[in-house]
């Protein structure tokens, strides 16, 4: 009940076939609308949802009578998902600035930034924005790959795997 007043329950995910079960986006892997997604029945937390790109999906699924089918719901809720974005980077004046203002242009918000430098002249940024879908992170992970100066930005997709799902 006080996921669906704040507005934090399944995200627009459903159990096919199913109505009302408890379910929460994996943490490892942080689902996002239009990825594939696959559910894991936990012990005491209802459905657990994971990518199907999630390392810890293999982990999880050699028991598999506790899989479960789950779909993103037709035109779900306007939510937005947290993604962590990794990009290797030049040390560079000016180059986080410019990474800031191609995603603000983008209407993302960006919820985190950490920058490290190294005596390489090499730098990496670590950055959590909110996407509302999977094309949205697909275009602002295209967006920043064209700034001059940006070798590489990847997803990261924890790879901690504790027996039990998220």
């Amino acid at each position: 009940m006080v996921e669906r007043a704040l507005g934090t329950g399944d995200r627009g995910v459903q159990v096919r076939g199913l109505d009302d079960m408890m379910i929460h986006l994996a943490n490892c892997c942080n689902p996002v609308r239009g990825e594939q997604i696959v559910g894991y029945i936990t012990r005491g937390k209802g459905v657990s949802v994971h990518s199907l790109v999630c390392p810890n999906v293999k982990n999880l699924l050699y028991d598999a009578e506790r899989r479960i089918a789950v779909e993103w719901k037709s035109g779900g809720p306007d939510t937005l998902f947290d993604i962590e974005l990794k990009l290797d980077v030049e040390d560079r004046q000016g180059l986080l600035a410019k990474i800031v203002a191609v995603v603000s242009d983008m209407k993302t918000n960006i919820k985190n930034v950490d920058a490290d430098t190294f005596e390489t002249s090499d730098a990496e940024i670590t950055m959590v924005v909110a996407v509302s879908d999977r094309t949205h992170m697909e275009r602002v992970i295209k967006g920043i790959r064209k700034i001059k100066g940006v070798r590489d930005v990847g997803r990261v997709i924890s790879r901690s795997t504790t027996g039990e799902a998220s």
